[in-house]
Parts: C-alpha cells; structure tokens; sequence
C-alpha cells in the first residue's frame, strides 16, 4: 500500500466483533450441555439495545447453534479454531507462522449457516445506523475527513465524495473463504473500483494458488511502500505516439519485502503503473514545456542544457505532494528524465528530446 487509513477511523467496528462474542458464548454454552441464553440476552451488553431488533441476526445465530450442537467433539473443536484463526486480525496479515483455515475447512454441516451469518452481517453495515448514519458510512466519513482522497491500493483513481454513491469496500480476506470478519471494518478497506472488481475480486491475501502462506499489509498499520522508477532507461520503452518511451523499471521500496510482492501479486501495480506511465508520460511533458513557455517565453531561444535544469525546479515547485492526480509517479518519472540529462551515454540526446518540447510548445 501507498499509505494506510487513520485507526480512528474503526470507532464503528464494533458489529463483527459483537457477532463474533455472541457466537462464541452460545457454543460455551452448548459444550458445557446447556443452550445459548435466549435472546436477546445472548448479545453482549454494551449494544444489545442497538442489535435488539435485529432478528434477523437472531434467526441466524439460532441455526449457526443448532448446527454446531449436532457436532462431533473434534467438529466442535475445528470450529472454534477456525473462528479464533479468521478473526486474529490484524495478526493474521503479517505473521505468516500463524495457520488460518477457511472456509471449506468448517465441518459440512455448518458451513451454509456460517455463510448465511456472514452475508447477513456484512449487509448491515450498510442498514445498520447510529445517530441515522449507517455504519459504513460513518467509517468512511471519518477516513475522508482525514484527507484520504485516492485509492491506497494504486494511487491511481479517486474515490466518490462521502455523501454519493458508495465507494466499494474490499473484502482483504474474501467473505467466501473467511466468513467471520465478514463485517470487520479492519478487514473492509475502502478500494476503488479497478482494484476491487478488475484485479483483486476473490483473491486470497493470505494463501497464493499453489496453498503457500503469504503476508499483506494491514490498511490500517501498514507497512506502507515508496514507488520509485529508478533503473528506468531512457529512449528504450515502447514506442507511443511517434516517441520512444523510457523503459520502466518500477520498484516498492521499504520492508519487509513479503507484503509488498503480496501487493504487487494481488493488485498488479508494477504493471499498471508502467501502462499508466506509458500513457500518460508525453502529456506531463507537454505540460512542462507549457509551464516554461508561459514563465519565460524567451526560453524558446535557450539551448538544451539549460532547459533541462528547469526539471528540478518543476517538480519542486509545482508537483504537488502527496497522491492526488497520480503526482507520486509524475515526480518519478522527471527524476526519470533529469538523470537521463545527466547521463554520460544519453545525455545529449535526453537533452535535445526535451529541449523540442519547449521549442514547438503552444
């Protein structure tokens, strides 16, 4: 990730962890051969009154109980480890030595029950209001009044202001193989729609294809990672619009290193980033040569060299910080051209590619 969402935005997250409790406490009772309390005393205190007139979720915990009271011992067991294991979060993310079953692992007989319970509870963070707010909403409010514009996942494209349409929320562990931080706010980063819908979809964070253990990162409390385009080569990449592009090198630096290759893996942002480049590299250039001519229309009459010292000055003064308008690529990217300027090899011609921009800007 680029960057991670305020913790404060989790004073809502209570809705999973009260399911959660609830359940737990109605298999206690029934493993010591009582049954659950009735409801809705089975609810821990501190929400009963907001979850009182859920019955739904009454209707739910009931079959998920009556399922788990027909277990064996050993199916019992491997239920509550399953549950213990998928809401060990967010542990789970990082600390590849810690095992967490999915779905399919739960005995036969209760796995529609814990599917129905998960469906049910993570539609209600979008129904379930406090104040008149539902709680998704409020989760979201908050992490926009933090400033968080843009997607953390790539960078790339900007959410819907809170109040609109609603922004996708990720399932980081999918709800069909973890069931039980289905509404986990910590499990439910906010995510734009490519990275949600055209990359992520069902992809499984914890466990690549061959069954392997890998971590991610908690969009909560990182670890966060610098894009940087050094090693890129100029005048070597794709040819777009009559010009040669650099050769993207793209590269996430920071550690550890696992939980970025399991970003890049998930959401393939090397590879979007280099077709985001691709695309969009001549029209920053344009833009340069644009801002120059305005400031100085004399610097049509200056030679390559000293255009090309105005780079610096560029990204300086009028890049702007941060990730809005993809501006953490385009600083990358003219640092791209000013170590070409540089270059023993391809500086003359780095130079001059440049300098023609300037000359022919309108």
């Amino acid at each position: 990730m680029l960057f991670t969402y305020p913790v404060e935005a989790l004073a809502c997250n209570w809705l999973n962890d009260n399911i959660i409790a609830s359940l737990v406490d109605g298999m206690t009772a029934i493993d010591g051969g009582g049954t659950p309390l009735a409801w809705p005393n089975c609810l821990p205190g501190a929400t009963r009154e907001s979850l009182r007139r859920q019955t739904g979720l009454r209707n739910r915990l009931t079959s998920f109980w009556a399922a788990y009271a027909n277990l064996t011992p050993d199916g019992r067991t491997t239920v509550r480890d399953v549950v213990l294991q998928q809401t060990n979060v967010p542990n789970v993310y990082g600390d590849t030595t810690l095992h967490c079953c999915s779905l399919d692992t739960l005995p036969p007989e209760v796995q529609p029950a814990a599917e129905d319970l998960a469906d049910y509870a993570f539609d209600k963070l979008s129904s379930l209001k406090v104040d008149g707010t539902a709680l998704r909403d409020i989760h979201f409010k908050a992490i926009q009044d933090s400033g968080v514009k843009v997607c953390p996942f790539c960078g790339l494209q900007n959410f819907q202001p809170a109040g609109l349409k609603r922004n996708a929320l990720d399932h980081l562990m999918p709800i069909s193989k973890y069931p039980f931080v289905s509404s986990d706010f910590r499990n439910l980063p906010p995510a734009c729609h490519a990275c949600n819908s055209l990359y992520k979809k069902d992809a499984d964070v914890l466990y690549d294809n061959a069954g392997n253990r890998r971590s991610c990162c908690d969009p909560y409390g990182g670890p966060v990672y610098r894009v940087s385009l050094l090693g890129s080569r100029f005048g070597e990449g794709n040819d777009v619009g009559g010009y040669t592009m650099p050769r993207w090198s793209v590269s996430l630096e920071g550690e550890p290193a696992l939980q970025a290759n399991t970003w890049d893996a998930i959401y393939r942002v090397k590879l979007r980033y280099e077709h985001t480049l691709d695309r969009d590299f001549l029209g920053w250039i344009k833009r340069f040569a644009l801002w120059l001519v305005r400031e100085d229309p004399a610097v049509r009459d200056k030679p390559p060299d000293e255009i090309s010292e105005e780079v610096p000055r560029y990204v300086e003064n009028v890049l702007q910080e941060g990730f809005d308008d993809a501006s953490f690529l385009k600083a990358e990217a003219f640092q791209v051209v000013a170590s070409a300027c540089d270059d023993d090899e391809v500086g003359e011609d780095a130079r001059a590619w440049l300098a023609n921009f300037v000359y022919y800007a309108t």
